[in-house]
């Protein structure tokens, strides 16, 4: 543990993911967030993981997740199946559905070991985004017979919605920029919160992973601490190390949009899940993102002569639809519906 003066945001750290407490951050305690900004920085030029505490969500709340997701995979399969996503990851995905083709650190040819259930921000049939006809906007598909599922999971969506925006000028800082430069490219942000149910692979089995090594796609991803583990994160020397497992803190990750705002200063990192146990593990992670119209291109701050811009700019829109199609084998041209 480091309590030291010159670190005053780091708790501890197993390996190379900190522990950092954020609440003096969010408490706008003078020169916290810039203190936590650079320990951040710090940890994106390295792992691209680490865990927050101090963060002020109610532990119910990812509690009640956990809880409404193990009700939802404990259906029937046909009422799960009832479900399945459709044009849009929204609903239920079954267990083979997805083939991480886009992996750069293994061969993938195996489905992962898991079943999802995708939930986005909630909408009304009339809201006017649903009646444009808005891409990547849809009604929620809730399970009929599941009392109480809907105000659990959207009462952490919000939550972690709310969290992810109050970091957002803080990850803004680590980047060099003032507080406020992304805020117009965040203004309706693409959240997704994912159940997920892994299910167990006491005996890996080459090439077949709960979660094949992958990075993910949005900005930064908050990842409640899941009560087994079966998280992995790869170093840049190649090694598989475990965030520090301290329940009540979020492991948090930066993914491929964050990257290429940092021009590659904050490459996201593979990460990949094998459930070595006996039992079904549970996962909850929450992906933030930019508005769906964002043009994400470098920052000022992280293109210098020595470093020219690697990124031409790109529509955020236009790069989830072609991760869809690549990855899930129900937006592939050959399948039905």
């Amino acid at each position: 543990m480091s309590h030291g003066i010159a670190d005053p945001g780091i708790l501890g750290q197993e390996g190379r993911i900190p522990v950092l407490d954020i609440a003096p951050a969010l408490a706008g305690a003078p020169g916290a967030a810039a203190a936590l900004a650079e320990r951040i920085a710090r940890s994106c030029e390295d792992t691209g993981f680490l865990v927050l505490a101090g963060h002020g969500i109610d532990p119910a709340l990812p509690a009640g997740c956990f809880e409404a997701a193990a009700r939802f995979f404990a259906l029937p399969e046909e009422e799960k199946l009832a479900l399945r996503v459709g044009a849009l990851n929204i609903g239920f995905l079954p267990t083979g559905a997805q083939v991480i083709r886009t992996s750069k650190v293994a061969e993938v040819k195996k489905p992962n070991l898991n079943e999802s259930f995708y939930i986005i921000r909630d909408r009304a049939p009339d809201d006017p985004d649903i009646l444009a006809g808005k891409p990547f906007v849809g009604l929620n598909r809730w399970p009929p017979n599941l009392p109480g599922f809907r105000e659990a999971t959207m009462a952490y969506f919000t939550a972690m919605e709310a969290l992810a925006l109050r970091l957002l000028p803080v990850f803004t800082m680590a980047l060099g920029m003032e507080p406020g430069y992304l805020a117009g490219d965040f203004r309706d942000p693409s959240c997704t919160l994912r159940l997920i149910r892994y299910q167990p692979q006491p005996e890996p089995e080459a090439g077949r992973f709960g979660f094949a090594p992958h990075i993910d796609t949005n900005f930064i991803t908050f990842l409640a601490q899941s009560a087994l583990p079966g998280l992995e994160v790869r170093t840049r020397e190649g090694e598989w190390l475990r965030p520090p497992a301290i329940p009540g803190t979020f492991v948090v990750n930066t993914a491929e949009m964050l990257g290429r705002y940092s021009n590659d200063r904050f490459a996201p990192t593979p990460h990949r899940v094998v459930n070595q146990t006996n039992a079904m593990r549970y996962a909850i992670p929450f992906f933030f993102g930019p508005d769906n119209d964002a043009v994400i291109r470098p920052v000022p701050s992280c293109v210098t002569p020595e470093t020219p811009s690697r990124y031409e700019p790109l529509r955020y829109e236009d790069h989830r639809r072609k991760l869809n199609v690549t990855n899930f084998s129900h937006r592939q041209p050959a399948a039905a519906g």
